[in-house]
């Protein structure tokens, strides 16, 4: 069949365009790391990326009862597996780049002009 529900190798269109989608964000994600407004545009294109995925989950155009003849799905642990792992994924990867891209570091260095033009002397406690 090579319609719209048209499967290749058992996984449906829907999960290619979302391989492509995020495929894309990465790509733009990795380019602009060198320009000025990069995490900007990052940014956008991770929201867009995962506005787009949530429409093509949330409202499938398929038809769910297609094909009742089979009612085991050979691929259901496959796919939970590799839902799993792109979750995981894509957790550890949000929390990294939070912390390197996003939380700037902020490194303690010695003042030596902190008592510097002030008259400080210490209390003699005896």
């Amino acid at each position: 069949s090579s319609g719209i529900n048209a499967e290749y190798g058992g996984i449906g269109v829907g999960l290619f365009i979302l391989i492509v989608i995020w495929t894309l964000v990465l790509a733009i994600g990795l380019l602009s790391m060198t320009w000025k407004s990069g995490s900007v545009i990052t940014t956008g294109a991770v929201f867009l990326g995962g506005f787009t995925t949530l429409i093509l989950v949330l409202l499938p155009r398929g038809n769910t009862n297609a094909d009742q003849s089979d009612p085991m799905d050979n691929l259901f642990i496959p796919r939970i597996i590799m839902l799993c792992v792109m979750s995981i994924s894509v957790t550890v990867g949000s929390v990294f780049w939070f912390i390197f891209k996003c939380v700037q570091p902020v490194y303690a260095k010695q003042s030596s002009s902190l008592y510097h033009g002030i008259n400080y002397q210490p209390k003699n406690t005896s």
